[in-house]
């Protein structure tokens, strides 16, 4: 699992564009031909389309940061096994002494062994990045929905507030 998954950016998406048409829709300031708050289709449709080429492009990021990370494991491993070779082939020439060509293959190992390691720790790393980003999806869904009850709430209890007021000031006869 390599960053978002698609579904995890088509809902970034969508949560930015709810935010961008409820942010609009309570601003007074914007208002439609017909006088009502909101956001007209064009509106909409120029922020979907910023939304959504951004998100494209973080995939595409995404894909060559992993192309660069292949690349560079596969030049490490190929840098290594070459090591490896050339002491071993001047060992049984006769051209190196054994502990220098030691020493090197040592190193190569070592490299050849951090080249193998880094996929796995790689991996686990992402897994872990993936759990907190759905637990804080997760998150934002229960602030999301407390945020709706409460503006339930506070559109209740100012309709009852209204209620008990224009009781209190009607004329009693």
């Amino acid at each position: 699992m390599i960053g978002p998954t698609p579904e995890d950016r088509a809902r970034m998406t969508v949560r930015v564009l709810e935010q961008a048409i409820r942010e609009s829709r309570n601003d007074s300031g914007l208002r439609m031909s017909s006088g009502r708050p909101g956001m007209s289709l064009k509106q909409w449709q120029d922020v979907a389309q910023v939304e959504i080429a951004n998100a494209i492009r973080d995939a595409e990021n995404e894909i060559y940061r992993n192309r660069k990370l292949g690349n560079r494991i596969a030049m490490t491993v190929a840098a290594c096994l070459v090591t490896i070779g050339f002491f071993g082939v001047a060992v049984s020439w006769g051209r190196v002494d054994r502990a220098i060509a030691a020493a090197a293959g040592l190193a190569a190992g070592i490299g050849l062994f951090l080249a193998a390691a880094e996929m796995p720790i790689r991996l686990s790393w992402r897994k872990r990045k993936a759990r907190k980003r759905a637990e804080r999806f997760e998150n934002i869904r229960d602030l999301d929905k407390q945020i709706k009850r409460m503006e339930k709430f506070l559109e209740d209890r100012k309709k009852s507030l209204k209620d008990r007021m224009d009781d209190e000031i009607k004329p009693k006869r």
